[in-house]
C-alpha cells in the first residue's frame, strides 16, 4: 500500500501545482492593473481616430500640452500642437484637414 499512497501524493501534488499556476497569473494581472491605476503617467491619450486597419490619429496630452500624432505600424509622426482650450477633437481634425489642403494646393502651384 505504500506504493499506492505515494502515487496519490504525487497526483495530489501535481493537481495543486497545476491549480496554483492560474491563480498566480490572476493575482499578477490584478496587481498590474492596480499598479497602472495608481501610477501617474505623464502621457494621456485623449482621443483616437482610426483611419484604416493599422493607421490612427491620436490626440495625446504631455505635460499640459496636447499633440496630434499620426500612428502607423512603422512610424509615429507629429502633426500639430494644439492649445488646451481647443478641447473638441472635431475642431482639431477640421483644422488639420484644412492645413493639409492648403499645403497640397501650395505644392500643386509649385509644380
Amino acid at each position: 500500500m505504500s506504493a499506492a499512497s505515494s502515487i496519490w501524493k504525487i497526483v495530489l501534488s501535481l493537481i495543486v501545482v497545476v491549480a496554483f499556476i492560474p491563480i498566480c497569473l490572476w493575482v499578477m494581472k490584478r496587481l498590474q492593473f492596480a499598479q497602472m491605476k495608481l501610477g501617474q503617467s505623464g502621457i494621456k491619450v485623449i482621443q483616437v481616430q482610426t483611419l484604416g486597419p493599422k493607421e490612427r490619429l491620436m490626440l495625446v496630452e504631455v505635460e499640459g500640452e496636447r499633440i496630434l500624432i499620426g500612428v502607423t505600424p512603422n512610424t509615429i509622426t507629429h502633426l500639430k500642437n494644439i492649445p488646451i482650450d481647443k478641447s473638441k477633437f472635431t475642431n482639431v481634425m477640421e483644422e488639420a484637414v484644412k492645413d493639409s489642403m492648403v499645403a497640397s494646393k501650395a505644392n500643386e502651384e509649385k509644380t
